[in-house]
């Protein structure tokens, strides 16, 4: 049968004579990625080639190489550079940076789930080259453990941008169902549907691999793909604290919020994750380097179990069974074990006697009473021994002879021996199971200067943490470990867990204008849950984003309030007003009060007054929004006609000839008593133009 895959051949040849193969890196169902010399700039690449499945499509290699094409103009710190593309022997093949470290795949079997602020500093990375390869036009579609890598230095980059999309768009057969399970694990819902996706779908993708490095796991496992895509469709992703106690909230929320199901209900882009983890990073505490935690160099392997215990209890346990890599880590790791293990010791000795008993098998203590009782009797003749029977005995100064001297003499030794143990037994055991131990003083409710001092009296020294309480006000003791009365080993810390008040959070006040998804974002980073979205009106904010929320920004709310996010739907709209018949001094007017802007688009003669409003577009009383431009047309006043001369006309004829030509008649006396009743001047001159319906003035004599 035919190999899908290349075989190590490559190796040692040289691609398009310049990529000379050099070593095999990783091989897996779709590609085997081998380490290569570039001849021409001398410098170490890594080759993907892929599946001859994936030749099989016939616009394969057409749309291979218009991606990768592609994906070599994405240039980004935190994404893998894409160098050249090719075809060699029919396999198609990438080149790409090469990267000196391990895959976060690798970097989780070794160190198990990360610590938050290691999770969370991988994530910024990652978000930061998704964010960019987004703006750039790039959805990845296949973001999970094995497209993240991570030097030896903590750098952090993404592979295999474009790539991801040519497979998916390849017919390539179920053979390769271990692969296709373990890509399902990271697609979003609308994958699963084969919808159209955008940069949310990375987003989901990014929220289950945030998920797994901090508990070490997928949220959804099956036997089969259908068996996981089923789940990512019809389930909601559990908090990471579900499985890792030590994840805070602020992480919860923040994983839940880029896992939501809908694409419109999820954090909207990897730039608003991105602004998301920055903000939870403020609620994780600090820890030491990512390069010494999670093992990118050889160091000391810790199992999972022990690394999620650490983290929750904030204590570094005694490591079981460390395998180490080299011979200097294990000299150096015997040495520390061996002062852990003398410090176990001593904080345990008070146990040591309780627990001997046990440590030994019955058979194992019955050898141990035969084996004293022999060297007994080993002793006794050895000391018989010491004075033989054919020699005479000396006589003591008393006259009791030497040996029966000896004789009390050795008995007394024992006897003596045996009193000095005891009474030694005794004070040790007085100090270890008496004299170390006081009892634990009741400083629940005391302050917490007050409360120090106590413990001090007796012996004991304080660790102080805190905790918020509805009841107890801030800086007084609300519980103790060990509890009151008990005993507490002196030298030893003694838990003292003081009040910090009525946990409470501010509603963030910067949200005006910001993208729902952003302040959705916050809200859940501040532990608070958000209960919907209002749509209103605004003069000042654009539509779809955010206005305020409610209860009101700055406002101080308990854990867990549900928050309304009040969305602005633009400006509200209006009634165009009655412009009509007014100049266009007062239209202007009117319509600036409610909002609306005027535009004159002509100006015609009519009867009206010049300056006159005879039209406008949308009519007085139609409601349209705010900032709409109302066209009007304006009067130039009545059209301009000629005027009759009638001067000298009797003044029924004078009259009657202007009002035909269109023009109103006023007459006036010229003299104070009118002798002819004939037109003497006329106020307009024959000849010259008026405005029709204008009045022309007679003066009679």
């Amino acid at each position: 049968m035919t190999s899908s895959m290349p075989s190590d051949k490559f190796i040692g040849r040289v691609l398009d004579s310049r990529y000379r193969v050099e070593e095999l890196i990783a091989q897996g169902g779709m590609a085997t990625v081998y380490r290569a010399t570039d001849t021409k700039l001398t410098r170490s690449v890594a080759i993907k080639v892929l599946s001859s499945k994936l030749v099989s499509d016939p616009g394969f290699v057409e749309r291979f190489t218009h991606e990768a094409r592609a994906a070599a103009s994405l240039t980004h710190p935190n994404v893998v550079a894409v160098h050249d593309q090719g075809v060699a022997q029919g396999y198609p093949y990438l080149v790409m940076e090469f990267v000196p470290g391990r895959t976060i795949r690798e970097a989780l079997s070794k160190s198990g789930p990360f610590t938050p602020a290691h999770a969370l500093e991988i994530m910024k990375a990652v978000l930061a080259g998704l964010a960019s390869a987004h703006a750039a036009g790039f959805v990845h579609r296949d973001i999970k453990p094995e497209n993240v890598l991570i030097t030896h230095t903590g750098l952090v980059k993404v592979t295999d941008f474009g790539l991801a999309r040519v497979i998916d768009d390849s017919p390539v057969g179920d053979a390769t169902g271990q692969v296709l399970l373990g890509t399902m694990a990271y697609l979003s819902p609308e994958q699963v549907h084969q919808t159209a996706i955008d940069g949310r779908s990375d987003v989901y993708s990014a929220g289950i691999l945030l998920f797994e490095m901090l508990t070490g796991r997928v949220p959804y496992t099956g036997n089969s793909p259908l068996d996981v895509a089923y789940q990512h469709v019809n389930q909601d992703v559990p908090a990471p604290s579900t499985y890792q106690p030590d994840v805070p909230p602020a992480v919860d929320h923040l994983v839940l919020a880029a896992t939501r199901r809908n694409p419109n209900d999820r954090i909207q882009s990897a730039q608003a994750f991105l602004d998301g983890v920055g903000r939870a990073t403020v609620a994780v505490p600090a820890v030491e380097s990512i390069t010494d935690a999670l093992l990118l160099e050889d160091t000391l392997v810790l199992d999972s179990t022990v690394r999620g215990s650490h983290r929750a209890t904030e204590d570094m346990p005694a490591i079981p069974s460390p395998r180490l890599t080299n011979r200097t880590h294990s000299q150096s790791r015997s040495r520390q074990r061996t002062e852990t293990n003398v410090a176990g010791a001593t904080q345990n000795k008070d146990n040591a006697t309780q627990d001997a008993g046990r440590a030994l098998p019955s058979s194992a203590a019955k050898d141990k009473k035969q084996s004293a009782r022999s060297r007994k009797a080993k002793a006794k003749a050895s000391q018989e021994k010491k004075l033989p029977v054919n020699v005479p005995a000396r006589q003591s100064n008393s006259g009791v002879p030497a040996r029966r001297f000896a004789e009390k003499r050795s008995k007394r030794g024992p006897l003596i021996t045996i009193t000095f143990l005891g009474l030694a037994a005794i004070a040790i055991g007085w100090f270890f199971f008496t004299g170390k131990y006081v009892a634990m003083p009741d400083v629940v409710n005391q302050s917490q200067s007050v409360a120090v001092t106590s413990l001090e009296k007796v012996g004991l020294t304080a660790r102080i943490t805190e905790d918020f309480s509805e009841d107890i006000q801030v800086g007084i003791v609300l519980r103790t470990s060990p509890i009151a009365n008990t005993k507490a080993r002196k030298g030893l810390p003694v838990t003292v867990v003081v009040s910090k008040g009525p946990e409470r959070y501010l509603i963030p006040t910067d949200v005006n204008g910001k993208d729902i998804g952003i302040v959705q974002s916050q809200l859940e980073s501040l532990n608070l849950t958000v209960a919907g979205t209002r749509q209103e009106y605004d003069d000042k904010i654009a539509e779809g984003k955010v206005i305020s929320t409610d209860p009101p920004s700055g406002e101080s709310v308990k854990r867990g309030t549900a928050v309304t996010i009040i969305v602005s739907r633009g400006p509200a709209p209006v009634d165009v007003p009655g412009i009509l018949n007014m100049n266009i001094k007062q239209a202007t007017a009117a319509l600036a009060k409610v909002g609306l802007e005027i535009v004159v688009t002509s100006q015609v003669f009519d009867d009206s007054a010049v300056g006159t409003v005879i039209t406008a577009d949308p009519v007085p009383g139609k409601t349209v929004p705010k900032g709409t431009k109302i066209k009007v047309i304006i009067s130039k006043g009545p059209p301009l006609i000629d005027v009759p001369n009638v001067v000298g006309l009797g003044v029924a004829a004078a009259t009657k000839k202007l009002e035909d030509a269109g023009f109103k008649v006023k007459t006036e006396n010229q003299l104070t008593v009118v002798i002819l009743n004939k037109v003497y001047s006329q106020s307009v001159s024959g000849g010259s133009s008026a405005p029709k319906g204008s009045t022309i003035t007679l003066k009679l004599v």
